[in-house]
């Protein structure tokens, strides 16, 4: 049971880890967004080759964020089948915990039956104890 939360805390350290990352990728390409917007409001205009290089590398940006949100997807599609994967060994763990606890309690009741359906031979079951009166002539 300590491996299985263990388990489970990686992956939350994990994807708190790749979350953190990609939340600061973000926040730098808005920041780098809002930096330009007002160099460009400035500044004078971009000639053709300055846009257009710009635009190849607002491209190749764009492919990496997208990559790193196709990796962070699968990687988080992974961690929820590992999860419920745990989730149903532990399932299946409990399960197997109540029967072994039911079979064992049967096996209690059926003994104190079988105690009480011995025949209770009287000389062994009076034998050192103190004389008991029986009824008349006793």
């Amino acid at each position: 049971m300590a491996d299985a939360n263990n388990v489970i805390g990686q992956f939350k350290d994990e994807v708190l880890e790749t979350t953190g990352e990609i939340a600061q990728d973000v926040k730098d390409s808005v920041g780098e967004m809002i930096e330009q917007g007002v160099q460009s409001a400035k500044q004078t205009p971009l000639t053709p080759q300055q846009i257009q290089q710009k635009q190849a590398e607002d491209q190749k940006k764009e492919m990496q964020t997208q990559k790193q949100i196709t990796y962070t997807r699968k990687w988080l599609k992974d961690v929820e089948m590992a999860q419920a994967k745990v989730r149903m060994e532990n399932q299946q763990k409990e399960q197997q915990r109540l029967q072994v606890q039911k079979q064992e309690e049967q096996a209690t009741e059926i003994k104190k039956e079988e105690k009480k359906r011995q025949p209770v031979d009287p000389a062994i079951a009076y034998a050192g104890k103190a004389e008991i009166k029986r009824g008349v002539g006793g």
